[in-house]
């Protein structure tokens, strides 16, 4: 029996349906991927509700519950933690283990400590650390990987990380190389489009100028970044580039809508983004990481919590405050490791106090007070150096101030006039020493951090001046600044114009 007319229409469409269908696939349903990411952590517990490994770790497991989710470390995380100056930043390896991290690059932090404490903290993570630029000896650092790529549902996602080359000025990572991040960028990318990755992601630990010129150039889909500490989600049409400002205050969630469809033998792969910034004052803080890190808290209790004094004055180690302009504890730090050693005059880096806080007039202060604001572990260095390199040195410190840059000079027996409408290394106008002007010529004895001495934070006018107490026989400068406090019992230290900005 023959079908009737409409039915057998029905059927020859039905069939030229399917010849279409046979020529080119559907495309599959939209994946959706998720990254929580965090950068610049350091800080185990919470400040005023906000932030820490805890509330992170709450955030981590409530994306995780939704699949396909990864956990994403930018960068700068063992250094400079309260408890590093003790351990070399064993805890937070310790902790972010408990966490589960899907990917990490380094940041320069993690080589604060010197490249055998890099080395041995990269050992006991237990998980993915990548790298694609840095090299140790003529290898990948141990422990490391060049990449990693995750199937999802069918979609391909590789991973690389990359570290901001200027690592080698920022911090101490010895004789560890930093090649260009950019370059490695484009040959990382290419070589995993053609490995078939379908989606790729470049963590990076790099300044925001790098990370734009990786967003128009690089060939990643997705840039983590850290280093800034700015809370960013951006995105061009293309590629989207994501920061989650610091300490896990706030923590930014990446949810990518990806399909991957085939015509004609060619695969396709589109994805559209939406960004979520978590507050983490409005989250719980996770038992289990929260026990660990009272575990460590609670080791250290009774060394730190121990009061040594008390300040008159009111101190300010925020960020904007020691890295733009003279600051009251920058002048008592200054003072201390002039002190401590006998010298004519100091300088020490804004950048190096890191606790970010404000303190009353009239609170007492405690040995955690002052490892807080200098964890890095650094000692106070003894050199002679000439005027015009001391001149030199200042310039520098004074180069960087509008970008808030670390290396603003914080000074004990020196006033120094500026003016910020001049050009880069002609802005010190006037430099008086302990009252008289300064002598191009005449030898001064100045007292710095070991980080400067050799260069850091762009002080090379420090490299060559003779040292009289090396970093051999030198002593950390937090001790210092408790003995300094501890023997005046009151301090007042104010900002008295040692460092005038016009």
């Amino acid at each position: 029996m023959r079908p009737s007319r409409p039915l057998a229409a029905l059927r020859a469409g039905l069939l030229g349906l399917s010849l279409v269908v046979s020529g080119a696939a559907l495309a599959q349903q939209a994946v959706t991927i998720r990254f929580v990411q965090t950068n610049d952590i350091d800080r185990m517990s919470p400040e005023k509700g906000r932030g820490g490994f805890a509330k992170l770790a709450t955030v981590i497991k409530e994306e995780r519950a939704k699949g396909n989710t990864f956990f994403v470390h930018a960068g700068d995380t063992i250094s400079p933690s309260l408890l590093s100056g003790f351990d070399k930043g064993a805890h937070i390896i310790d902790i972010l283990n408990h966490m589960g991290v899907d990917a990490m690059t380094p940041g320069n932090h993690e080589f604060d400590l010197g490249p055998d404490a890099f080395r041995a903290r990269m050992a006991e993570a237990k998980f993915d650390v990548l790298t694609s630029n840095i090299l140790d000896g003529n290898a990948r650092p141990a422990n490391t990987k060049a990449d990693k790529v995750v199937d999802v549902q069918g979609i391909k996602v590789a991973f690389f990380g990359l570290t901001t080359e200027d690592t080698p000025i920022m911090s101490s990572p010895g004789s560890i190389k930093f090649g260009p991040t950019i370059a490695a960028a484009r040959d990382k990318v290419k070589e995993l489009r053609a490995a078939g990755a379908d989606l790729v992601v470049a963590v990076t630990h790099t300044p925001l100028d790098v990370d734009m010129i990786l967003t128009r150039s690089s060939g990643a889909d997705l840039i983590i970044s850290g280093h800034d500490e700015h809370l960013l989600a951006f995105y061009d049409g293309k590629v989207a580039l994501t920061e989650s400002e610091s300490q896990a205050n706030y923590i930014t969630v990446i949810e990518l809508s990806v399909m991957k469809a085939e015509k004609d033998g060619k695969t396709t792969v589109t994805w559209t983004p939406n960004f979520r910034i978590v507050d983490s004052a409005t989250v719980k803080a996770d038992p289990e990481i929260e026990a660990v890190i009272k575990g460590y808290e609670d080791k250290l209790s009774k060394e730190l919590d121990i009061e040594i004094g008390m300040t008159e004055t009111p101190l300010d180690s925020r960020r904007a405050t020691v890295r733009g302009g003279e600051a009251a504890i920058g002048n008592l730090v200054a003072d201390a490791l002039r002190a401590s050693v006998g010298a004519d005059v100091a300088i020490t880096n804004g950048g190096g106090l890191r606790a970010d806080k404000q303190y009353q007039a009239g609170q007492k202060l405690t040995r955690r007070d002052i490892l807080a604001e200098m964890p890095f572990g650094n000692t106070t260095v003894l050199m002679e150096l000439p005027g015009d390199k001391l001149k030199a040195a200042l310039e520098n410190g004074v180069s960087q101030v509008r970008e808030m840059g670390g290396r603003f000079p914080q000074v004990s027996g020196l006033v120094v006039e500026v003016d910020l409408k001049e050009p880069v290394g002609s802005r010190v106008k006037s430099v008086t020493v302990n009252g008289a002007p300064l002598d191009p010529a005449k030898t001064y004895k100045l007292a710095t951090n070991d980080f400067m001495a050799r260069g850091g934070d762009g002080y090379r006018a420090f490299i060559d001046g003779k040292q009289l107490v090396d970093v051999a026989a030198s002593q950390l400068m937090a001790t210092q600044v408790i003995d300094y406090v501890s023997k005046a019992g009151k301090i007042a230290p104010k900002v008295e114009g040692r460092v005038v900005l016009r």
